[in-house]
């Protein structure tokens, strides 16, 4: 054990004591977590400068913002945030190589005031060894990476949905949600929007909404359905929008 420093003598801690300080104050995410909560709209964030993604991918989704900019485009206070930093309640989780250097700039996020701010264990180095969601196609910094997911096409005249030639068979109450949120066109369709929509039916409950949206997600499949985002407190919006025929 080393011996304590002598009385006045300054200690100056290392990078690693640093980060590790860092890791210490965040409520951190496997990347398996962090997928569902990127699913389930939240902000996922990757600071890896350009070599890295150019060489290893991306992450369907996620938005690419390097580490120098990064509090300049989420403080809702600044000049120069992107359209999505609106308040301090949102959900930040962050990722870059190995997990340190998003677990230091998380906390600077914390600093003034995204509370939400968390990074993921490991980076972009476990994600890829949990064989998540990546696309090799590279993305500028500033935009969000795309899904890639299939095109899925709304048969309204026959009330289904077609994802690469498969037909979904979808309940009416679930086929007027999926239509609901295409008519928003990218806005968020609040949830009671979706219930004026949908009416009053029998076993009614308060998260039958939810409910149907969880449905709807697991009937077009892991690709399609995650283009469903939850925007926290008030509804859900379509990341890509179907075709219609």
């Amino acid at each position: 054990m080393p011996a304590p420093p002598h009385p006045g003598v300054l200690v100056i801690p290392t990078i690693e004591d640093i980060a590790e300080r860092c890791r210490a104050q965040l409520d951190r995410l496997t990347p398996e977590q962090a997928l569902a909560e990127l699913r389930d709209g939240a902000l996922l964030v990757d600071i890896r400068q350009e070599h890295f993604r150019r060489s290893a991918g991306h992450i369907p989704g996620s938005l690419v913002l390097e580490r120098n900019v990064l509090e300049w485009r989420l403080d809702p206070r600044s000049d120069f945030r992107i359209p999505l930093a609106t308040d301090h309640d949102l959900r930040v989780i962050l990722i870059c190589p190995h997990g340190s250097v998003s677990s230091i700039a998380a906390v600077s996020l914390q600093s003034i005031g995204l509370h939400r701010a968390t990074d993921v264990v490991g980076g972009f180095v476990e994600w890829r060894a949990a064989n998540l969601p990546m696309v090799p196609q590279f993305t500028p910094t500033g935009l969000f990476v795309e899904s890639g997911a299939p095109r899925f096409v709304v048969d309204q005249a026959r009330q289904q949905v077609v994802i690469d030639d498969r037909i979904v068979s979808l309940t009416r109450l679930e086929y007027i949600v999926l239509t609901e949120l295409i008519s928003a066109s990218g806005r968020v369709a609040t949830k009671n929007e979706l219930k004026v929509a949908v009416g009053d039916w029998e076993g009614s409950r308060s998260r039958s909404i939810d409910s149907l949206i969880h449905r709807l997600r697991h009937k077009l499949g892991d690709s399609a359905g995650s283009t469903i985002v939850t925007e926290r407190g008030v509804g859900f919006r379509l990341r890509t929008g179907p075709s219609s025929s």
